[in-house]
């Protein structure tokens, strides 16, 4: 699979997920919100808090919450990289009866809501297919940027 996200990035114009209809990613995101029980949000944002992906259960609209838990998801990692603690870089929250695993990816930051009875190693291999994309993306973007950068010299 991520050599077919690679491959569809590579031929978008532009750094982000092309919008040519539904990617495979896209249609793997739609089929985990179906396939697991509780699963309610996934959402993705830039280094500048603008949203890449958002995936979510129709009844999940919360936007202040969601606008909350990117603001800390955001906060949290920057905390750990001042206290020099490590590279964490995915963390499992539990909030009241929900559960948020929050996850980073280069300049990406990733957040996943769902209920306290959500199986949690298939929410945790959501997370490694959404990262690997991530890391894909991010790559593509780098390159994209060296590529302007050298055509400007």
């Amino acid at each position: 699979m991520e050599i077919e996200i690679e491959r569809e990035l590579m031929e978008a114009s532009s750094p982000t997920p092309p919008d040519l209809g539904e990617s495979q990613f896209e249609k793997m995101l739609g089929e985990a919100m179906t396939s697991i029980d509780g699963l309610m949000l996934v959402t993705v944002t830039d280094s500048d808090r603008v949203p890449v992906i958002r995936e979510a259960l129709a009844v999940f609209h919360e936007p202040r919450f969601e606008e909350a838990l990117i603001d800390k998801c955001y906060d949290a990692f920057d905390d750990i990289r001042k206290l020099h603690v490590g590279s964490s870089d995915i963390m499992t929250l539990f909030y009241d009866a929900m559960q948020v695993v929050q996850f980073r990816v280069g300049p990406y930051y990733g957040t996943i809501v769902c209920d306290y009875i959500t199986n949690m190693g298939m929410v945790h291999n959501l997370v490694d297919r959404v990262r690997d994309y991530l890391n894909i993306l991010s790559r593509v973007s780098k390159e994209g940027e060296r590529s302007r950068n050298e055509d400007t010299e």
